[in-house]
C-alpha cells in the first residue's frame, strides 16, 4: 500500500500542480476532500480546492512543487516539499514584483479508497513573504 500511495502523490504533484491540469484532480482528490493550505485558507470539495490552486497559479504562473521526502504509513502519508515560481501575480496585498519564489514546506495526506480525503498543508510563510515584499536587485 505504501508503494501504491507514493505513487498517487508523486502523480498528484506532477499532474495537478506542475503540469496545473486541475480536470485532472478528480483523479486524486475525494470529492469531500477537506483541503488546507500553505497560505492558511481551508476549502472543502474539488471545487474549492481548484478555486485555491488557481489563486496560486495566478499569483505564481510558473508555480512548481519538488519532492523532497516521501513517508507513507497505513492511509496516512508526510510529503516534505520545495516550492518555486515567479510572483506574477497579486497575492493578498502583495502586487506582483516579478521575484522568484523559493519556500520549504510540508503537506500531511489521509487517504481513503486510493483518494486524498485530507491534506494539510505547512508552508514557510516567512520565507515567502519576505520574498514577495524585497526588490530583486
Amino acid at each position: 500500500m505504501a508503494k501504491q500511495l507514493r505513487q498517487i502523490i508523486e502523480e498528484y504533484y506532477e499532474v495537478v500542480w506542475n503540469e496545473q491540469k486541475l480536470d485532472q484532480a478528480h483523479h486524486f482528490l475525494s470529492p469531500t476532500i477537506n483541503f488546507r493550505g500553505s497560505l492558511g485558507m481551508k476549502v472543502e470539495g474539488i471545487n474549492g480546492f481548484c478555486d485555491y490552486a488557481k489563486m496560486l497559479f495566478g499569483a505564481f504562473s510558473n508555480l512548481y512543487h519538488v519532492i523532497e521526502d516521501v513517508v507513507v504509513e497505513g492511509d496516512k502519508a508526510a510529503v516534505r516539499l520545495v516550492y518555486t515560481g515567479s510572483h506574477t501575480g497579486k497575492l493578498f496585498g502583495f502586487e506582483p514584483t516579478g521575484n522568484r519564489i523559493r519556500y520549504s514546506g510540508a503537506c500531511f495526506f489521509k487517504f481513503e479508497n486510493d483518494k486524498i480525503v485530507d491534506a494539510w498543508v505547512l508552508g514557510d510563510l516567512n520565507v515567502l513573504y519576505g520574498q514577495l515584499t524585497a526588490s530583486d536587485h
